[in-house]
C-alpha cells in the first residue's frame, strides 16, 4: 500500500508560498488520473491531483490528509461498495465521493450512491463532465496563468523501487555472511506491498476506527492468506521471540513495534509484508492515542466529561432495552477552594488524585468514574450482566458504595495538608436513578445535581438520593 504520489495542477506561487488549492484524491486509474488533470487544467482550476493504487490507500490518505474530492472506478471495489463508501464516507465527512462506471456496472453505482457515495458518472468521460461532478470553484479571469502538470512524486522522500531492491541485496548478503538461523532487519523504509483490493481491506479501516484491540488479529489473518506464508507470527516488541528461522522489524517511522517471523519466507517478501503491517500498527495506535487523549482526564487519569456524557447516553438505551437500573452518583469535595487557597495547588492536586484513587477502589470494574468538573466526579453504577430480578438490591449497594467513600476521604492521610487534615475532608453527593429519577441522560443529571445541592444545604459531608435511588421508595440521606 503506497502513499498517493502527488501532482500540481494549475499550481501558482505567491511570495514562494503554495497556495491552499482543493485537492483531488484519484484511485487506482492513471488514465482517468490523466483526464481528470488534463480537463481541470484546460478549465483553469487551481487543484492538486492526487493518484492513489487502491481505495485502501484513498482511506489511509484521509486518516491524516484533507481531500476535497475522491473519485475512482467503481470496478476497483471489488464487490466491497457499500463497506468501502461507508468507510470513506466516516474518515471524510466533508469529501466528495465520485465512483465511474461503465454502462454495463449500473448495479454496482446505484450500490454505491445507495452507500454515500454523491455521484455516479459513466463512461466514456468527456473533460466537461468531469470538471462539473467535481464542483471545484473555477478561478477568476484574472486568475494566476495556469502552469503545465507537474510530477512531483518523485521528490516526495520515498523510497524508490531500486532504493528497495539495494536494501534487499544488503540484507542477503549480510544474511549468508553472518549464517545465522535468527535474523533481524529493520525494514522501517521499505515499501510495502499493495493489498488493497483482497478481501477485508475495509475491515481494517473499521477496526482501526472502533480502537477495540481487532486491528490486528485481522491484518494477521489478511497477511497469511494473501502473502501465502501461512505459518507467518507477529511478536510484540519486548516479548519472546519464539522459533521463527526469519524475522524482521515491523517498524514506522523509527518506531518498532515487534517483528513479524516466518519459517518459510524469504526476506524479500517478509521485509515487504512488515512493511505493510507497520503502517497498519502505526495508525492502529495513533487512533488509540488520539482516543485516551481525548476522552481521559490528564490529571487524575479517569474519564472525562465528554466521555461521561456519551457513555450515560448509552449505557441508558442499554438499561431501556433490557429493563435494568441505572444509579448515577455526582459529588464534589466540600470546601475544595480553601484547601487550594491555604495550602496551594500541588496540595489541590493531590486530593483530586487521591479521591479519585478511592473511588475506584470502592465500584465494580464495570462502573463508570470520571472527572466532569473542577472538583466534581461522576460514577455510573450499571448492571453489566442480564436483567436483575424484583426485588434486587441495586439501589442499596450503591448507598452502601456511597457510605463507606465518605468515610474513606474522612479517615484518608493526605501528605500535604498533614495531620490537621485527618477527618475534616469531606464530600457532598447525591444519587438518582434510572428511570424513576429521569429516563435521559439530561434528566437524570439534573436530578443527580439537585440532590448534591441539597446536601450542601444540610449542611455538606451528605449523601441525598432521589425516589428513583432509595431503596424504600423514599428520597434521604
Amino acid at each position: 500500500m503506497t502513499e498517493p504520489s502527488v501532482y500540481v495542477v494549475g499550481e501558482s506561487t505567491m511570495d514562494g508560498q503554495q497556495p491552499q488549492s482543493p485537492r483531488v484524491l484519484v484511485v487506482r486509474s492513471e488514465p482517468l488520473r490523466e483526464r481528470v488533470a488534463a480537463a481541470l487544467e484546460a478549465a483553469g482550476v487551481s487543484v492538486q491531483v492526487q493518484a492513489s493504487p487502491s481505495y485502501l490507500s484513498a482511506m489511509g490518505w484521509l486518516t491524516h490528509e484533507r481531500a476535497d474530492v475522491v473519485i475512482g472506478p467503481v470496478s476497483a471495489m471489488t464487490g466491497m461498495v457499500g463497506s468501502t463508501a461507508r468507510a470513506l464516507r466516516r474518515l471524510g465527512p466533508g469529501t466528495r465521493l465520485i465512483a465511474v462506471a461503465d454502462g454495463d456496472e449500473r448495479g454496482e453505482a446505484g450500490a454505491a450512491l445507495s452507500a454515500g457515495f454523491d455521484q455516479c458518472i459513466y463512461e466514456p468521460l468527456d473533460a466537461t463532465a468531469l470538471v462539473t461532478a467535481l464542483q471545484l470553484r473555477i478561478p477568476e479571469p484574472n486568475a494566476q496563468s495556469k502552469t503545465p502538470l507537474q510530477d512531483v512524486s518523485a521528490a516526495d522522500g520515498r523510497v524508490s523501487a531500486s532504493d528497495n531492491a539495494g536494501k534487499m541485496e544488503a540484507a542477503q548478503h549480510e544474511a549468508s555472511s553472518v549464517g545465522q538461523d535468527w535474523l533481524r532487519f529493520g525494514f522501517d523504509e521499505l515499501t510495502p506491498i499493495d493489498v488493497a483490493d483482497g478481501a477485508g481491506d475495509v475491515d481494517l479501516a473499521e477496526a482501526v476506527m472502533r480502537s477495540d484491540g481487532s486491528l490486528l488479529p485481522l491484518a494477521m489473518g489478511l497477511l497469511r492468506e494473501q502473502s501465502g506464508l501461512s505459518d507467518a507470527v507477529f511478536t510484540e516488541l519486548g516479548q519472546s521471540q519464539g522459533a521463527s528461522r526469519l524475522a524482521v522489524d515491523v517498524a514506522y517511522e523509527g518506531r518498532v513495534f515487534g517483528t513479524l517471523g516466518s519459517q518459510s519466507g524469504d526476506v524479500q517478501a517478509l521485509g515487504s509484508w512488515a512493511a505493510w503491517l507497520a503502517r497498519w500498527v502505526a495508525l492502529d495506535r495513533k487512533q488509540s492515542d488520539l482516543y485516551q487523549l481525548a476522552m481521559h482526564d490528564e490529571l487524575t487519569g479517569l474519564w472525562n466529561r465528554r466521555y461521561f456524557e456519551r457513555f450515560l447516553g448509552r449505557v441508558l438505551q442499554h438499561a431501556a432495552e433490557g429493563r435494568q437500573q441505572v444509579t448515577l452518583l455526582v459529588f464534589d469535595i466540600d470546601n475544595f477552594k480553601q484547601y487550594n487557597d491555604n495550602y496551594g495547588h500541588p496540595a489541590g492536586d493531590e486530593i483530586l488524585k487521591s479521591t479519585a484513587t478511592l473511588i475506584q477502589t470502592l465500584v465494580r470494574e464495570h462502573d463508570v468514574v470520571a472527572r466532569i468538573g473542577g472538583d466534581e466526579f461522576a460514577v455510573v453504577f450499571w448492571d453489566k450482566g442480564e436483567p436483575r430480578h424484583l426485588g434486587s438490591q441495586h439501589p442499596d449497594n450503591v448507598i452502601g458504595i456511597a457510605k463507606r467513600f465518605q468515610k474513606a476521604i474522612c479517615e484518608h492521610k493526605f501528605p500535604k495538608l498533614g495531620d490537621e487534615a485527618i477527618g475534616r475532608l469531606t464530600v457532598s453527593g447525591g444519587l438518582a436513578g434510572f428511570p424513576w429519577d429521569g429516563r435521559t441522560p439530561s434528566e437524570l443529571l439534573a436530578r443527580a445535581d439537585a440532590m448534591a445541592m441539597r446536601s450542601k444545604k444540610q449542611g455538606k459531608n451528605a449523601i441525598c438520593f432521589g425516589p428513583g435511588a432509595a431503596p424504600n421508595g423514599n428520597g434521604g440521606h
